[in-house]
């Protein structure tokens, strides 16, 4: 996530729980001032009234019935009305993470939200928290006094949310750090936080795993829909599959899967709605920090999109490559249509 001109890479952090008769995930608003919605039979149409233009990370949220609720960068959040919601400013995410910010609704209470926030390279900002109360501003929500309360000091580019049971509607919202939750130079703990009818849980689920410690800050994280695997990329420090435990929160059972391919550079990730697959989008990562010109020059950009089959006995080697063209990085994201959706730019 470097600050650089004209960046343009989509992120989408929606959450992995949209059962069917939920339709939180009916209207996504990234990137420059873009926008899709997925009406009720999931065709999809574009939506040209975003308020938002961010280079990176973002996140939307509808409530049940389809009905936007709010959509953030990390730092500004903006209402249905596409107005800076009310205290919606000064959130400590960053446009430049790449995965900003994530919305999660408060179990048994809809009329509260939690826009989770991580910072990025240019400032490790950590992993804090938002309180949004719909009930004030005639109904358009407003930030409210419990506001940017920190969870992690310090935290790589990434956090996801997954539905923890359907019986309590508790949520598991996960950020990635060292073990103390203080540094992002050498990272391999997760750290999970419960989010319940009580609020959330500032005291964290903690799982330090074996690979190499990870300096790397930019790239996604996701849970596959089922909630029993994770995905992280790490742009500089590869791809990891991990096993991921609903009742308790432990992240487990580190496995890396290199990316063969000329440009293997981990950002997107995403899995099947079944499950079974895992995508990547990796991309050359070129930057000349002398010559914008260069960064601006598509020829310089090279992508890949791979993707393993988690039922393989050796996973690793079930890759295949889907794509590799001229192309700058790229975020993939589940629709509720069952379909993956991929970013596309040709440069910074």
């Amino acid at each position: 996530a470097m600050k650089t001109n004209g960046i343009f890479i989509i992120v989408f952090a929606l959450l992995t729980i949209n059962l069917s008769a939920q339709r939180q995930a009916a209207n996504w608003y990234f990137g420059e001032n873009a926008g899709i919605n997925f009406n009720t039979n999931n065709s999809v149409s574009a939506l040209s009234n975003g308020a938002m233009s961010t280079i990176e990370g973002c996140t939307t949220i509808s409530n049940d019935n389809g009905v936007l609720q709010m959509y953030t960068d990390g730092t500004f959040v903006y209402n249905a009305n596409h107005d800076l919601m009310e205290n919606g400013s000064g959130l400590k995410g960053d446009q430049s993470s790449s995965q900003s910010a994530i919305i999660v609704p408060k179990p048994e209470d809809p009329t509260i939200y939690y826009i989770f926030t991580v910072g990025s390279s240019q400032g490790t900002l950590g992993l804090n928290y938002s309180e949004v109360d719909m009930t004030l501003d005639g109904g358009l929500g407003a930030v409210t006094a419990n506001k940017n309360i920190n969870l992690l000091a310090s935290c790589a580019e990434k956090v996801s949310a997954v539905l923890k049971d359907c019986d309590s509607g508790n949520i598991w919202v996960v950020g990635f750090s060292n073990s103390s939750g203080n540094s992002a130079s050498q990272m391999k703990t997760f750290h999970a936080f419960e989010v319940s009818s009580t609020g959330v849980n500032v005291n964290a689920v903690s799982s330090t795993q074996v690979q190499a410690n990870i300096s790397e800050l930019r790239g996604n994280m996701k849970f596959s829909p089922d909630g029993t695997k994770l995905a992280s990329a790490n742009i500089g420090s590869g791809l990891y599959l991990y096993d991921f435990d609903l009742a308790t929160g432990i992240v487990s059972n580190a496995l890396q899967l290199p990316i063969n391919t000329a440009s293997n550079k981990p950002y997107g990730v995403e899995f099947s709605p079944n499950n079974q697959l895992l995508y990547a989008a990796a991309s050359n990562d070129y930057f000349n920090s002398s010559n914008q010109n260069d960064n601006n020059n598509a020829a310089n950009h090279v992508s890949s999109l791979v993707q393993f089959n988690l039922n393989a006995t050796d996973i690793p080697a079930s890759q295949v490559v889907i794509d590799q063209t001229t192309l700058y990085r790229s975020s993939l994201q589940l629709g509720p249509d069952g379909k993956i959706y991929r970013s596309m730019s040709a440069t910074y």
